[in-house]
């Protein structure tokens, strides 16, 4: 009798699903959620714009650029005009450089270093200077760094003695009308500037920073301390938070206390989140290269208790917990829909992955829905599937798979491959077959084949066929494989195995017990679809099934008596290694073939059951 559900009557279509239902669904609670929103979204945005940290961070990247980019300019100016009539500089380079440093008062002087030695220098109090380059001093350093470098670039931060405090140069190098290097330009900025800009800065229960590539201070409210001068030496140009005395930003730079992640990968903001005494701190930072050189960490971080931040987070939370309970009454409706649609489709995956990988057996039959189109899907895949069984025992699964991972859809064509091939037979199967009525026989054949199968497809081979009694398989296509005769080997011992395990059940049950032989051989033989065009096969053809075929026969001559007799050729014990189980049995003419063959027998006695 029919399922109701599945009956035309009941069935619609899937736009009407999802425009009736789904989508009317959503556009009620969409609106809902958005009307919350936009009321509580309205005071949350009052407080996001008075903790925009986005702002105050660039705030402090303009600073820094600001700094920064001027002193390039001038070093880079100046010493164009002054540099190439030689030291010492004239009157006019010397009004220029002080024009230079009265329009960027940050800067706090300008200094000139010429290739061959001589130095001067221009304070921006009006004080001046020259001296020879001393052998290993930071001059000359300058001197050949900018040579190499070749472009604007912004040196380490080195401590001055003379005016007491730490300094940047911006320096460039300087070149004449032929492009012959004649020494680099250097403006001097202190860091100090920009901490006084970043002290002024209001920020409720933290602070900004900036750091250099090393996790050094190079610009933070506390180094405008006087104090702070005192810490810093040629040794230390530059502090550490630890130094500084700032345990919150120590707390934030220590990769093992901090947790972090990205806010905006757009702009490069990362966050820092630690606790410290107790109290919750979260920072913003961003990378930051103003010139070649040298890259600077800018940040803030802020007390996560501050009353601006609870505003902002408690407005927050007002609108998610209406919108969930707007969504959650949603869901109550939307989870049954959700499931009408699911389920078919996930039991349509399941299966074609099962199909996918030829495990027809586990494929489970589509049940009926009650939406159109999935039901009717549902019976075109169980047609399919019906259709797929009947052709799945006359098809090997593991040879498809090989094909497909070999060759996708296109198939295979016929190559020449070295490749080993095992035969096997039933020793007086017709005798057997005589004593015993057809569906006994077949029972035991299908009993004996699927051990066969079993062993073969363990170790990676692919049975080509099963004639009569005998079985005849092949390692070494379509995938290649450096193991094939190694893997033939030890098929053939997981064959005696299970051979002699079946034979003990069939002794215990007063059955007759199953002798076989088996021969197996490797070389070259041609691979591939071979047959008809409606009616093709992948196999093998060529002496070496020859030679494996005429092994297997061989086993009645060289071990009449053995339950199990496996022979194989001097190739197949050569590819393999020369395994120490194996005996030479001699050289035979095998039937057929021109020529003897230098013949091996597996030790299989020592095996275990």
């Amino acid at each position: 009798m029919p399922d109701k559900l599945t009956t035309s009557s009941h069935r619609i279509t899937i736009r009407t699903l999802l425009l009736r239902d789904i989508g009317g669904l959503f556009l009620i609670a969409l609106g809902a959620v958005l009307a919350v929103t936009l009321y509580f979204g309205n005071q949350g945005g009052l407080a996001v714009v008075r903790e925009n940290a986005n702002a105050t961070i660039s705030s402090i990247k303009q600073t820094l650029t600001a700094h920064i980019r001027p002193a390039l300019k001038a070093a880079e100016f100046v010493g164009q005009y002054a540099m190439p009539d030689g030291a010492p500089m004239s009157p006019a380079a010397e009004d220029m450089a002080k024009i230079a440093l009265y329009m960027q008062p940050h800067i706090r002087g300008l200094v000139f270093i010429w290739n061959d030695g001589p130095i001067e220098w221009i304070a921006s109090d009006g004080r001046r200077g020259a001296r020879a380059i001393a052998p290993g001093s930071i001059e000359e350093r300058a001197v050949r760094d900018a040579r190499m470098i070749g472009e604007s670039y912004l040196a380490a931060a080195v401590y001055s003695e003379g005016a007491g405090l730490t300094l940047i140069s911006a320096r460039s190098p300087i070149f004449d009308e032929d492009g012959s290097y004649i020494g680099v330009a250097a403006a001097a900025i202190s860091p100090l500037d920009i901490s006084v800009f970043l002290r002024d800065a209001d920020i409720a229960g933290g602070a900004v920073f900036v750091l250099d590539q090393k996790d050094r201070l190079l610009a933070h409210p506390i180094l405008t301390d006087p104090s702070m001068k005192t810490l810093m030496s040629k040794k230390k140009p530059l502090l550490t938070a630890t130094e500084l005395g700032d345990p919150v930003l120590a707390a934030l730079l220590d990769p093992d206390r901090r947790e972090s992640g990205t806010l905006d990968k757009t702009t490069g903001t990362e966050y820092w989140t630690v606790t410290v005494g107790g109290t919750d701190y979260v920072a913003l930072t961003q990378r930051v290269s103003v010139t070649r050189g040298n890259s600077y960490t800018v940040g803030m971080y802020v007390d996560q208790s501050a009353s601006s931040y609870n505003d902002m987070v408690r407005y927050l939370t007002y609108g998610a917990i209406a919108g969930l309970i707007v969504m959650g009454l949603a869901m109550l409706r939307l989870r049954q829909l959700a499931e009408r649609i699911r389920l078919p489709v996930t039991e349509l995956a399941s299966a074609s992955n099962a199909i996918a990988k030829l495990d027809l057996e586990t494929v489970p039959m589509i049940r009926g829905n009650p939406v159109r189109e999935f039901n009717d899907a549902a019976d075109a895949f169980n047609a399919m599937i019906a259709g797929l069984a009947q052709f799945r025992v006359y098809v090997p699964r593991s040879l498809v798979m090989e094909i497909m991972r070999e060759r996708g859809s296109q198939g295979v064509r016929s190559v020449e491959r070295e490749v080993t091939v095992l035969f096997s037979d039933i020793v007086g199967f017709t005798g057997i077959s005589q004593k015993h009525p057809p569906d006994e026989v077949v029972d035991m054949l299908n009993a004996h084949f699927t051990l066969m199968n079993n062993a073969i497809e363990a170790e990676g081979g692919n049975i080509d066929k099963y004639t009569g009694d005998s079985v005849m398989a092949f390692w070494g296509a379509p995938a290649e494989r450096p193991d094939h005769a190694a893997a033939g080997m030890r098929a053939a011992r997981r064959i005696a195995s299970l051979i002699r395990e079946d034979n003990q059940r069939r002794a215990d049950q007063g059955m007759e017990q199953i002798h076989i032989r088996i021969g197996i051989a490797t070389g070259t033989a041609i691979v591939g679809n071979i047959g008809a065009p409606d009616r093709i096969n992948y196999t093998i053809v060529g002496d070496t099934v020859n030679v494996a075929n005429r092994l297997e026969q061989l086993g009645k001559q060289i071990a009449p008596e053995a339950d199990i007799c496996a022979l194989v050729a001097a190739e197949t014990a050569r590819s393999a290694g020369n395994p120490e189980n194996i005996s030479n049995v001699g050289l035979f003419e095998l039937r057929g073939r021109t020529g003897a063959v230098q013949v091996f027998r597996l030790n299989l006695e020592a095996d275990p059951a």
